[in-house]
């Protein structure tokens, strides 16, 4: 699989101009088209508009706030992108949730770069259920930018790669494959508990998938990590004592209600990781 495009959520978030910054990068170093999306939403009806406006006139004038705001992240999306250089780019407004638009506008892209929720920013402004769409919907790989600290743009030289044998993580390595080519050290590990290790992985967990990545001439090491603890925080423990760029996980591998209930490996890497993550479902 190469890059090819790039879809870019623009709101008028405090988070948007990093992610734009690293989608641009992405596509100079993929060189790849990079799209700029952003939704006008839709207007939010009051219980009475009984008042001056009339529910007609309030009707408009709400929408054409909500399209100016939308004209005023497409605008600043244009002159970012045009500062860095990025030579194939384009943005354009559509009417709608951002949690129904987004889905449909991934999968006519190969990647979606997306922010994690931050807590001390308006769930208005975030839209917090579109990352968890785009992903489940759009049949594309999602990148997920921690929202504290700056992300590095440069392609990420130490990878770590969860492997549980299951097809979404099947499905994200291969859709890693870009960057895992390119890193200089990539370790696919399996975090289960010792008497769960033949249940999906042979007699060597990791060692089938480890083979697949290196016939794809990726320099991986497979390495089979019994743990107590919940996969998640596993990996992002891992993570951070082998000081990884990327962390590269299948997505929704259980229900989206057993995950908010219990909690799961895809909840605790998408609000909680402090390294990029590559998702796929």
């Amino acid at each position: 699989m190469g890059i090819r495009s790039i879809l870019v959520p623009l709101d008028n978030g405090r988070h948007t101009h990093a992610r734009v910054a690293v989608a641009a990068a992405l596509a100079l170093q993929h060189d790849a088209h990079l799209v700029g999306l952003a939704s006008s939403g839709w207007v939010a009806v009051p219980a009475d508009v009984s008042g001056t406006l009339g529910l007609a006139a309030y009707q408009e004038v709400a929408t054409q706030e909500l399209q100016q705001l939308a004209q005023a992240c497409v605008s600043d999306f244009r002159a970012q992108v045009g500062r860095l250089g990025l030579r194939s780019h384009e943005a354009r407004i559509e009417v709608g949730h951002p949690a129904d638009v987004m889905p449909r506008a991934a999968r006519y892209c190969d990647l979606t770069v997306v922010t994690q929720n931050d807590p001390d920013e308006s769930l208005a402004l975030q839209a917090p259920q579109t990352s968890q769409q785009v992903l489940l919907q759009s049949g594309r790989p999602v990148l997920v930018l921690p929202y504290a600290g700056d992300c590095a743009v440069a392609p990420a030289k130490r990878v770590l790669a969860g492997w549980d044998g299951s097809r979404e993580a099947a499905r994200a390595l291969h859709d890693a494959l870009p960057w895992l080519r390119q890193a200089v050290h990539v370790e696919v590990a399996v975090f289960v508990p010792p008497e769960d290790a033949d249940l999906a992985h042979g007699d060597l967990p990791g060692a089938d998938i480890g083979l697949w990545l290196a016939r794809h001439g990726v320099r991986v090491e497979a390495r089979h990590l019994p743990t107590q603890v919940a996969a998640g925080e596993a990996l992002l423990s891992h993570a951070a004592d082998m000081g990884a760029d990327l962390i590269v996980a299948g997505g929704y591998g259980h229900s989206r209600l057993r995950e908010a209930v219990l909690g799961g490996v895809t909840r605790t890497l998408m609000n909680s990781s402090p390294t990029p993550v590559l998702l796929s479902h």
